[in-house]
């Protein structure tokens, strides 16, 4: 254990006598009573400081590990959907395209009556992506 020396002077101002630095002299010379030094504070800080952020990295990782179980729990129900959604419309068309030929007796013509729509939508969308194209050629 080290041994503090406070240097501090006698009656006559004269002389400085060594005197050793008890826990009591420190009490009484801080006003809030903390005997701890600035130093000493300031390491138990940061040892407070590092084990804090090693629990919240710790918490971090959980929660990150949770979150990402549930995201790919939700992106499969998702796909789970999308996929039994596209089943079923394919489903319907056939449904349909077999009703229409059905009524009509002519299978070719209502697999083309079902699939008009879809033609349509078709060529809008290549018009328009057409008329996008020539409005950024450059000008020759």
């Amino acid at each position: 254990m080290a041994v503090h020396v406070l240097l501090m002077p006698t009656r006559d101002v004269g002389t400085i006598e060594e005197a050793p630095v008890s826990e009591r002299t420190i009490t009484k010379a801080r006003p809030d009573g903390d005997p701890r030094t600035t130093a000493v504070l300031m390491l138990a800080a940061i040892r407070e400081a590092s084990a804090h952020l090693g629990k919240l990295l710790r918490l971090a990782r959980t929660e990150f590990r949770g979150n990402l179980r549930a995201l790919t729990l939700l992106v499969v129900l998702f796909g789970g959907a999308l996929l039994l959604v596209l089943a079923s419309l394919v489903l319907f068309l056939i449904a349909l395209r077999d009703a229409l030929a059905a009524l009509i007796g002519n299978e070719p013509l209502a697999a083309l009556i079902v699939a008009l729509p879809f033609v349509v939508v078709m060529v809008m969308l290549a018009h328009a992506g057409f008329v996008r194209m020539r409005l950024r050629a450059p000008e020759a």
